[in-house]
Parts: structure tokens; C-alpha cells; sequence
């Protein structure tokens, strides 16, 4: 099988950003929460820096200490799962993100997050129901209906897969990775001529790609 991109949402900084700004200040926040709260500041900020296992350790005892508010755990949960699946732990990354949509069933970005380590395991069938949860709460998702699509090009669907990826191009023209995936489905569906009028838009959009072109 043609290895596809498969995109991810913005940064887990902007998860980190929402977080931030969702805590008390320091100065008035419960005594109890005081350590917790650091500890999970800690990790957000590794988390962003991309230093997954500081990250992984620093959430994993701010959420034991029991310290945390409430309402922000599924954040926390959220965050953990992407730093596991970071270092590679798709499994664990899987059980935080549902634990994290056990408590908020409408997280969109965990219910993506997960399906990309559904995908990653090659349980493509799982990941295109989350894609699909995904883009209950915004259709025009591109990211996720190209994940989407990239999930059933590799379950052999290549009319879906190249829906998908058509449904996304129309969501976000200005992506290369689309017209590359897109392109690929042509190849693979027979079509030369619609696969390298693809491509030629990839190099169009970034000139330092690499396509089946070069």
C-alpha cells in the first residue's frame, strides 16, 4: 500500500493554551490544588515543547494527587493520551482519550486524536467511526476527512478513500497533503493523468514537496 499523510489537528498546543486560560490564577485557587495545578502547568508546558515523557510523568501525578479541578479533566486525560501516543503507546493513548470522552462525550479533538491511534494500530475501522464522530461536530473537518480517507485506502475502498479526500480539497484548497493523498488514490485507482494534475497542484502549493513527480 502507498504511504499516505495522515494529518493531525493543530498542535496539542492550542489544547495547552485552552487549559491554561481555563485555570484559576494561582493567587486565588484553593490551597489543595496548589501542587496538583503546578505539577499539570509542568506538564502542559513539556507537552508543547514536545518533551513527551516529562510531559507523561508530570500529568500522570498531577491527575493521582486528585488535586485538580474537576470540570478540566478531560483536558488533562486528553493531553496524557497525546503525549503516549507521541512516544508511541497507542494502546494507553486509547484509554485516555476514552476516558476523557467519558466525561465529555462532545471532546472533538480526543475522539480525532483517538481515531489517529486506531489508525497507527491498523484498526482502520475503528478510527474511520471516531473520524466520523469528528466531523459530527464540524463536516467540513479536513483534517479529518482526510484521515478518514486515508483509513479506507488502506481497507482497499479507494471510491470512499477518494470521496474523502475530495470532500477535504474542497474544505481547505490550500492544503498540499491533499492533492498528495488524492493524487495517490488516482495512481492506485488507474488514472494517471488526474494522479499527476494532483501532484503538479502539490508542487504548486509547496515547491519543495516530494511527489511520485520527482
Amino acid at each position: 500500500m502507498k504511504r499516505l499523510r495522515l494529518l493531525q489537528r493543530a498542535r496539542q498546543g492550542a489544547v495547552v493554551a485552552v487549559v491554561m486560560l481555563g485555570f484559576p490564577a494561582m493567587s486565588g485557587a484553593p490551597a489543595a490544588w496548589a501542587g496538583g495545578l503546578e505539577q499539570a502547568k509542568a506538564g502542559l508546558t513539556a507537552l508543547a515543547g514536545q518533551d513527551y515523557h516529562t510531559a507523561l510523568t508530570q500529568l500522570t501525578e498531577a491527575m493521582d494527587s486528585n488535586e485538580l479541578p474537576g470540570e478540566q479533566v478531560h483536558l488533562f486525560l486528553a493531553a496524557r493520551g497525546y503525549a503516549k501516543a507521541a512516544l508511541g503507546d497507542y494502546n494507553a493513548a486509547i484509554e485516555d482519550y476514552t476516558k476523557a470522552l467519558e466525561k465529555d462525550a462532545g471532546y472533538a479533538q480526543a475522539v480525532f486524536n483517538r481515531g489517529n491511534a486506531y489508525f497507527s494500530l491498523r484498526h482502520y475501522d475503528l478510527a474511520i467511526s471516531d473520524y466520523s464522530k469528528a466531523l459530527e461536530a464540524d463536516v467540513k473537518d479536513a483534517k479529518a476527512l482526510n484521515n478518514r480517507g486515508a483509513a479506507w485506502f488502506k481497507k482497499g475502498n479507494l471510491q470512499s478513500a477518494m470521496a474523502n479526500y475530495s470532500m477535504a480539497i474542497a474544505a481547505a484548497p490550500d492544503d498540499p497533503d491533499l492533492y498528495l493523498n488524492r493524487g495517490k488514490t488516482y495512481e492506485a485507482l488507474g488514472e494517471p493523468d488526474k494522479a499527476r494534475e494532483d501532484f503538479l497542484q502539490v508542487k504548486k502549493l509547496d515547491p519543495s514537496a516530494k511527489t511520485p513527480l520527482d
